[in-house]
């Protein structure tokens, strides 16, 4: 997968930070079993978290602030601030488009996944997006469930993507999912670390995603300071102004 294209997912990630504060209510858990899969996923009205990011790759490393907002099965938006309260860049997702806007250089892009699909030549949508990014299992209708120890161990085809999940059998949540491109071999890894309570639910505070690209590495870290889950009603402001030219 491109790098580009994930460090803008990862950016999702980094919703957080209302301006606002919000009213902490349980986060609810559900159990889904797929066969002999059992896992715990987080459930929510809103979500923020607010923490730091990290991007290593050829070029050095990178780390800015983060905050991240999230409707459940809606909208993922995320502010990211490298210092001193200015804001670099902002993404909005929703169930159709992804929008981006780059106060630095003062441009924007908005563009459905059909435009992402193709240029990046892989097949993304909200539902994986937003899967990655609070840590959660996707069941899927044939999938082979293996043991791994301590862990489930389920691995998933999709078209021309291998899906393998590992799963906890302690606390049923995913530590660890491997994406594997069939066609061009891109990988990614991503690892889900430092479980603390959200409510009532484990929920990892710490996400490490490694991607491999035509020989080429990349980490993306997100470490959440903050995670709150409200019934509140959030914002999700995406104004781009008369002056910024449109990629």
């Amino acid at each position: 997968m491109n790098k580009l294209l994930f460090c803008g997912l990862a950016g999702l990630l980094i919703l957080s930070g209302c301006k606002k504060d919000v009213v902490p209510t349980a986060a609810e858990t559900t159990t889904e079993t797929v066969g002999r899969v059992a896992v715990q996923n987080i459930e929510f009205d809103y979500l923020t978290a607010r923490g730091q990011l990290k991007l290593e790759d050829r070029d050095g490393t990178t780390t800015s602030a983060y905050s991240m907002r999230m409707k459940k099965d809606s909208i993922i938006w995320v502010s990211v601030q490298p210092g001193l309260g200015i804001e670099a860049a902002r993404m909005k997702i929703t169930q159709d488009s992804v929008y981006l806007m780059n106060r630095l250089h003062r441009e924007y892009l908005a563009k459905d996944y059909s435009f992402l699909s193709k240029r990046f030549n892989v097949e993304m949508n909200y539902e994986v997006m937003q899967a990655i990014l609070l840590g959660n299992y996707q069941p899927q209708g044939q999938e082979k469930v293996m043991d791994a120890g301590d862990l489930q161990h389920i691995q998933q085809l999709r078209t021309n993507l291998l899906f393998d999940y590992f799963i906890s059998e302690q606390n049923q949540k995913l530590q660890q999912l491997n994406v594997l491109d069939q066609f061009t071999g891109n990988t990614i890894t991503v690892k889900y670390n430092s479980f603390q309570e959200v409510g009532q639910v484990a929920f990892a505070h710490e996400m490490a995603a490694q991607v491999w690209q035509k020989g080429q590495g990349a980490t993306f870290t997100l470490n959440h300071s903050k995670v709150t889950t409200t019934s509140e009603v959030l914002d999700f402001p995406f104004t781009v102004p008369a002056d910024y030219k449109r990629l």
